[in-house]
């Protein structure tokens, strides 16, 4: 059921999207109605009244909107001192620096390099079209240097566009982009399956040894007939032989077991780094996919050179496989910053402690057990330490409300929030809070829940790094709504609370772009099918914004997925995947809870398995008052063995 941005419920992925529709949208206060019509003027392109509009506001909160909307509408043509005097005037704002990255990009595509070199050292972030026109700017006054940081941009395989094609060039003929340097950076990209850039990169091969692009667009289109048609002859070159090993990869996505009988058979006719590197493609995709002989296709890989994501499903492989010796192996060869995060760090400790190194074990666990995540409360689980959440922590004062209040980006953002312009409002959010400390983010946190914005609330407070206010993360809001509903359907009140604070963070109007609607993110379709089974009649989508309605039957739909696979962490991986996903996702025999999490293949669920089964932690105490073990609430995920071959039919 989540989404990666839902509206009424911010996130910076949802950062870049247009206005929300105007049901959202309410105008109380003065010059609040000139915004929206200023707002939709400008979606429309309607620039003088846009410039009406902006008259207006002068002295409003949100007067900068307007003139930035004019001004970014028209960048291509704008006045570069109008563009200044905003930069300057409007410089504590996140407008300002949104400005100026598109300004930059005009400036670098017009070859304006006097104005573009004099705005550049202003600019905040990472841009990597910018970048590219930087170069660009240093390689036009007869910067030797911008080659070799170009070359560091190229080896990287990062995707970047036109505005690097004739710096990359420039690196070639210089000679420090080698033919090998090329045919890396195409393989990179074609693995991570951006044709269209591995084209740009084969461009500036010779033409001699460059890759044809209507072989790879009929990869693309069907990796297995290409496969099956293919006739590259017993030994093709460079640009065939990397041909063969897309198609491999791309057919290995879906189907592994083909791809790896069709690797066999073309390898013979692959130079030996090749036939590695195919090999872990195939692994990597077969691990993935939990396939049972993935392991034994990484083993093939040799020392092919692994990206993190490789390496991390081929230890995810060896923790189904229960094989501790290649986990520990595996883990190993992920970079230092990899290596470092909480799941690696304990995935570590177990198999240290289970090849028989129980002093090290517990060291990892002590450093992990302190963190108030999904790994940390296991550790501490491991380790016999877990401590009781503390439910009185640091409150703000009024004088520390007055401190946030009077920060103009927190202001613009509460006025953006109150007319319903959520992608703005965050934007102005995360730019005033960045750099506070934890005293300044629960008192910002607390703001934030007085206009009753929740979500901005909970994700404020859970940046705090050593002064907490726990209550403020894990709030229980509806309270009497999802209580009777888990109640009514016999369902663990703090896994609902779990679910809830990921899906909506307690928003009864929260909707995501594709209509999923309410506290547990009730698709319209899904809805209509519950209102049948629990006969809500007449039922209406609209009706999807009550708690006590949407709470009902989010949480009947969970307790017919929980009886029809038999675990709550099945159940949990198939509000947010599908019932039919977080079935084929079992394996042969029982798995213990945490591996099965840790090996869920799609990344968002992954994260949302595990960040739910975190909010349960805090809530089972919060409203229970017991102590929840996290292995316990965790359990062990039943195997595929003995289960019937025709599944319920829930949507």
């Amino acid at each position: 059921m989540a989404l990666t941005c839902i509206k009424r419920v911010r996130n910076a992925a949802c950062a870049g999207l247009v206005a929300l529709a105007p049901a959202f949208a309410h105008a109380d206060a003065p010059g609040d109605a000139d915004v929206l019509a200023a707002r939709d003027a400008a979606l429309r392109g309607q620039w003088k009244q846009v410039e009406t509009y902006r008259a207006r506001l002068a002295g409003h909160i949100l007067e900068a909107y307007p003139a930035y909307w004019l001004l970014a509408g028209n960048i291509e043509r704008s006045d570069p001192r109008d563009v200044r005097a905003f930069l300057t005037r409007h410089a504590d704002s996140p407008l300002s620096e949104g400005l100026r990255r598109d300004w930059l990009k005009a400036l670098g595509a017009a070859g304006s390099w006097e104005l573009f070199r004099a705005e550049y050292p202003r600019m905040l972030g990472d841009d990597v079209e910018v970048a590219c026109y930087s170069f660009q700017e240093r390689l036009a006054r007869g910067d030797t240097e911008a080659i070799a940081e170009a070359r560091a941009l190229f080896i990287s395989a990062r995707e970047t566009g036109g505005a690097c094609d004739p710096v990359f060039a420039a690196a070639v003929a210089a000679n420090a982009v080698s033919e090998a340097d090329a045919w890396d950076r195409v393989r990179r990209l074609l693995s991570s399956g951006n044709v269209k850039e591995a084209k740009r990169a084969g461009a500036l091969l010779p033409y001699r040894v460059s890759i044809v692009d209507k072989a790879l667009d009929g990869v693309a289109r069907d990796a297995g007939r290409f496969l099956a048609h293919e006739k590259l002859g017993k030994n093709p070159n460079r640009a065939s032989q990397e041909t063969l090993v897309f198609a491999i990869e791309r057919l290995a996505r879906n189907k592994p077991e083909e791809a790896a009988e069709r690797l066999t058979a073309i390898a013979p006719r692959l130079t030996a780094d090749a036939a590695a590197y195919a090999w872990g493609q195939v692994a990597w995709q077969a691990a993935l996919a939990h396939q049972p002989r993935a392991l034994e296709w990484y083993a093939l890989a040799r020392n092919t050179p692994l990206t993190d994501s490789q390496i991390a499903w081929r230890a995810r492989a060896a923790l189904r496989a229960a094989d501790w010796k290649e986990v520990l192996a595996s883990i190993q060869m992920l970079s230092p910053t990899q290596a470092r995060e909480s799941n690696w760090r304990y995935w570590r400790a177990r198999a240290l402690r289970n090849l028989g190194a129980p002093e090290a074990a517990d060291a990892l666990l002590k450093g992990l057990a302190g963190q108030q995540n999904f790994y940390g409360l296991i550790a501490a689980d491991e380790l016999g330490t877990a401590a009781t959440p503390d439910w009185n922590g640091w409150r703000a004062s009024e004088a520390d409300l007055d401190r946030m209040r009077g920060i103009d980006a927190i202001q613009r953002s509460l006025a953006l929030y109150r007319l319903g312009m959520d992608n703005e409002a965050l934007r102005e959010w995360l730019w005033a809070i960045r750099g506070l400390d934890d005293r300044g983010l629960l008192a910002a946190a607390e703001l934030a829940r007085l206009a009753n914005e929740p979500d901005r609330a909970i994700n404020t407070a859970d940046r705090t790094l050593q002064i907490h206010d726990l209550a403020q993360r894990f709030p229980i809001p509806h309270r009497e709504a999802l209580g009777a509903a888990a109640r009514q359907w016999d369902l663990d009140e703090a896994i609902v609370y779990g679910i809830v604070r990921q899906e909506s963070r307690f928003m009864p109007e929260a909707r995501s772009p594709v209509g999923a609607r309410g506290l547990m993110q009730l698709m319209p379709a899904t809805a209509r099918w519950v209102a049948r089974q629990i006969a809500i009649s007449p039922f209406r989508p609209e009706m999807l914004v009550r708690p006590d309605v949407n709470a009902q039957m989010g949480s009947y739909y969970f307790r017919r997925v929980l009886d029809n696979l038999g675990h709550p962490i099945l159940a949990t991986a198939a509000y947010n995947a599908g019932p039919g996903r977080a079935r084929r996702w079992r394996d042969e025999r029982p798995l213990e809870g945490a591996i099965y999490v840790e090996t869920i293949p799609f990344s968002e669920t992954r994260d949302y398995v595990k960040k739910v089964f975190t909010n349960a932690w805090f809530y089972r105490h919060r409203l229970t008052g017991k102590a929840a073990s996290m292995r316990e609430l965790l359990g062990t995920v039943p195997g595929r063995a003995g289960e019937p071959a025709v599944a319920a039919n829930i949507p």
